[in-house]
C-alpha cells in the first residue's frame, strides 16, 4: 500500500500514452510508460493503431489496480488525434499528459532508402507527434491548467548505425 511519501504528484491525472500497446505481454516504450503512469495513480488513456494491443496494455493496469482504457486511431490523421484527447477528457474531465510514442523503424540508409518510405516514417514518426500535440495542447490549458509532454527519442539519433530515416525521426 502506498504511503503520502510514495505520493508523486501524479494521483488523479489523466494521461495519453500514444503507439502505448505492445506485442503479447512484451513491454515497449509506450507500454512501460502506460504501467508506470498508472501506478503513480494517473488515469491512462492507452491508443494504438490496434485495439487489441491497447487493450491488453490497459488490462495490465487494470490488474495491477490502475486505472486505463483502450482506445484505436490512427494518428497520422489528425481528426484521430482530435478525437483521441476528446476521448480523454469526456471520460475523466481534464487532461495532464500527452506521451508522444507512436512510431516504426527504417533500416535504410540514405542511399538505399526510397522517397516513399522516408516520407512514411516521417509522417508516423514525427507528424503525429505535431498533430497529437495540436490537440493536446489546448485541452491541458483548458482542463487543468496546463500539462506536460513526452516526445520519445532514440539513442539511435546518436548512433545511427546506418537507420538514417529513423534516426532522423527521433533525435534527442
Amino acid at each position: 500500500m502506498k504511503g503520502p511519501e510514495d505520493d508523486a504528484g501524479l494521483t488523479g491525472k489523466v494521461a495519453i500514452v500514444s503507439g502505448g500497446g505492445a506485442v503479447g505481454d512484451g513491454i515497449g516504450n509506450g507500454r512501460a510508460a502506460a504501467i508506470l503512469l498508472a501506478r503513480a495513480g494517473t488515469r491512462v488513456l492507452v491508443a494504438d493503431l490496434d485495439i487489441k494491443l491497447a487493450e491488453r496494455t490497459a488490462e495490465m493496469i487494470k490488474a495491477e489496480g490502475g486505472h486505463a482504457a483502450a482506445h484505436a486511431g490512427d494518428m497520422t490523421k489528425e481528426a484521430e488525434c482530435k478525437r483521441l484527447v476528446d476521448s480523454a477528457v469526456d471520460r475523466w474531465g481534464r487532461l495532464d499528459f500527452l506521451d508522444n510514442n507512436v512510431g516504426i523503424g527504417s533500416r535504410g540508409s540514405v542511399v538505399d532508402e526510397k522517397p516513399e518510405e522516408y516520407r512514411r516514417v516521417m509522417q508516423i514518426n514525427v507528424e503525429t507527434m505535431f498533430l497529437l500535440s495540436k490537440h493536446a495542447i489546448p485541452a491541458m490549458i483548458k482542463t487543468a491548467k496546463g500539462g506536460a509532454i513526452v516526445n520519445i527519442s532514440s539513442i539511435s539519433a546518436l548512433r545511427p548505425r546506418g537507420l538514417t530515416t529513423y534516426s532522423t525521426s527521433r533525435p534527442p
